[in-house]
């Protein structure tokens, strides 16, 4: 590109992330992002307030614990994807590459939309073996199978949100998709309280009030690639460039390992809530109510990790692997600092959160305890999203994949089906979490000193 083309081609909020103070964009990029984040928590989180305070601790079952697993399985690994895909996207922007990035823009909204039509029909066809297979409690199965039905309804412009969201962030742009959320996510709330509270329509008014503000959300992001005079902008119809398939194939390289990454954890997770259904309808509440309050947690590191993987992207594409290697010192230090924040709050005022969720005092007090088990331990976990996220960035999504593989769906799983065999009770099962969690970390750590560019003191920018 000729320095006339690449000049102004950051316009309307988004960053050029290959120049500038690292510390300072990376604050700047992710607090968008983490916004952004909080939107989409308040979508699950006011769900299950609304449900559990007007229609009772079998519906609050019934929308968190296996159903959000569930949904995280199916939805997350296209959203996995979106990450994967993302990358590819943040390179070409990076390298300031308009004709490739135009056409990556293209692959990854058309592969959006198939993939959410196939899930809506596959979704709701799979739901009652699925809740079957989880050792769901038969009291909370009919609940859960409305909410489920009506929300896969939801699953294309779900897809679609997310990609196009993902197109603008790899663009540098966190601001607007935080926006759009907002205003969906305020949406959201006002048709729960409607639905829920006003006309007593239970798990099917939170599953309704859901699938209409993530279909707002998808339009408002399509009408900004469709409208827009930047390089990322859609233009539908057919493409006919021949660099087309090979983008195509290198957005589901890096796409599908991504997607498969994100399963690993859900499929983890669903052996663990499997573990703790057996122990009833009162821990499985509980376990919902401390869920809810732990994704204020992972929301976070989620955002992180997207941020800075972004950030390696673009600086990868641009050549500016000093910059990379600068990202993960800056970001060790945000992400530690980050947590710590996070556990202060979340562990002084337990009571006041979970009241949000649950009136039962069984139920309560039971979260509370997970909340004083596990909480403590996120630090475990800061280095995962950090170096994993840089890995991504550098166009490496298979290593994130194989440790996953090793940590969350092998050590995980097998300590949440063994263990309670030596150690009876529900705090073993949920112990898998932090042993996992430290396992994960230490992998990444030692992958990144070994074999990433940026981590290798012989990878050090020449004059």
């Amino acid at each position: 590109m000729t320095g006339t083309a690449a000049k102004g081609h950051c316009q309307r909020g988004e960053l050029d992330l290959t120049e500038g103070s690292v510390r300072r964009l990376l604050i700047r990029y992710f607090i968008p992002i983490w916004f952004g984040s909080v939107f989409q928590q308040l979508y699950v989180s006011v769900d299950a307030a609304v449900v559990g305070r007007f229609a009772g601790k079998t519906a609050l079952a019934a929308v968190g614990g296996t159903t959000t697993l569930l949904l995280d399985l199916s939805l997350g690994f296209f959203i996995g994807f979106t990450a994967g895909a993302g990358v590819v996207i943040s390179q070409y922007y990076g390298a300031k590459d308009r004709c490739h990035l135009r056409i990556s823009v293209q692959s990854a909204m058309y592969m959006s939309f198939a993939f959410g039509v196939m899930l809506t029909f596959a979704g709701r066809a799979l739901t009652p073996a699925a809740l079957k297979l989880m050792r769901t409690p038969p009291d909370v199965v009919p609940e859960a199978a409305s909410y489920l039905r009506l929300y896969y309804l939801g699953a294309v412009p779900s897809l679609l949100y997310n990609m196009g969201s993902g197109v603008l962030r790899a663009a540098g742009d966190s601001g607007r998709p935080m926006y759009f959320l907002a205003f969906s996510t305020v949406l959201n709330i006002v048709l729960d309280i409607f639905m829920v509270a006003g006309l007593g329509m239970g798990v099917c008014g939170a599953a309704l009030a859901t699938v209409i503000s993530q279909t707002v959300s998808a339009l408002l992001v399509l009408m900004v690639l469709l409208r827009t005079g930047d390089p990322y902008r859609l233009e539908p119809g057919p493409v006919r460039d021949p660099s087309y398939t090979g983008i195509s194939v290198r957005m589901l390289e890096l796409g599908l390992p991504s997607g498969i990454q994100y399963m690993l954890y859900t499929v983890a997770n669903l052996i663990v809530q499997a573990r703790i259904n057996t122990f009833g309808t009162d821990p499985v509440a509980a376990w919902t109510a401390y869920s809810k309050l732990d994704g204020i947690f992972w929301m976070t590191m989620m955002a992180f990790g997207t941020a800075i993987t972004t950030f390696a992207g673009q600086n990868a594409g641009a050549g500016r692997m000093d910059r990379v290697k600068e990202s993960v010192r800056e970001g060790a230090l945000l992400s530690f600092g980050l947590t710590a924040v996070i556990c202060a709050v979340l562990l002084m005022m337990s009571r006041e959160l979970l009241g949000l969720f649950t009136k039962d005092e069984t139920v309560l007090e039971q979260s509370m305890h997970f909340m004083a088990l596990l909480v403590p331990t996120y630090f475990l976990y800061t280095g995962t999203e950090l170096l994993g996220g840089v890995i991504k960035g550098l166009g490496d999504s298979f290593t994130p994949m194989m440790i996953t593989g090793i940590s969350a769906f092998g050590i995980r799983s097998l300590w949440a089906v063994l263990a309670p065999g030596f150690v009876p009770g529900i705090d073993t099962v949920a112990l898998s979490y932090p042993v996992s969690w430290g396992i994960s970390t230490l992998l990444f750590a030692v992958w990144y000193l070994v074999t990433a560019p940026c981590g290798r003191s012989d990878a050090e920018p020449k004059g």
